[in-house]
């Protein structure tokens, strides 16, 4: 039985119209131990200086794959960006990228449903996207 767990994504790829790639910390047990095959997860990504968020729902398709290069790429791109605001919001450049870890464990997700979490009267909106 999986146990509730939240943890921080250090990057995260977009595959397709329904599908995504996730990098979780290695070190993110329980998240690891949860993300078998046909798991259902949720993920929570909110712009910071803005506030704008959106949450996807969807089931793990494929757990801890070997990392490749691209997901080195899309970890060092995260972590820039995220480093690039994240004077806006208080967090001064030099201490952002401790925010993040580096050995990342990849997970593939097929996305079934899409919501805006943006924080006001919309929030909870389930949003249309893409068919297949």
């Amino acid at each position: 039985m999986a146990v509730p767990d939240a943890t921080r994504v250090a990057g995260i790829g977009v595959l397709d119209g329904h599908r995504m790639r996730l990098l979780i910390s290695s070190a993110a047990r329980t998240a690891r131990a949860n993300a078998v095959t046909g798991a259902r997860v949720s993920v929570l990504i909110t712009d910071i200086t803005t506030y704008r968020s959106v949450q996807w729902k969807g089931r793990v398709l494929f757990a801890t794959e070997a990392r490749t290069p691209g997901d080195l790429a899309l970890l060092h791109h995260h972590v820039e960006t995220f480093r690039a605001s994240s004077h806006l919001v208080g967090v001064p450049q030099g201490k952002a990228g401790r925010v993040f870890f580096t050995d990342v464990v990849p997970l593939v997700v097929e996305v079934d449903a899409v919501y805006d979490q943006t924080p006001g009267p919309g929030a909870g909106r389930r949003m249309v996207v893409g068919r297949r």
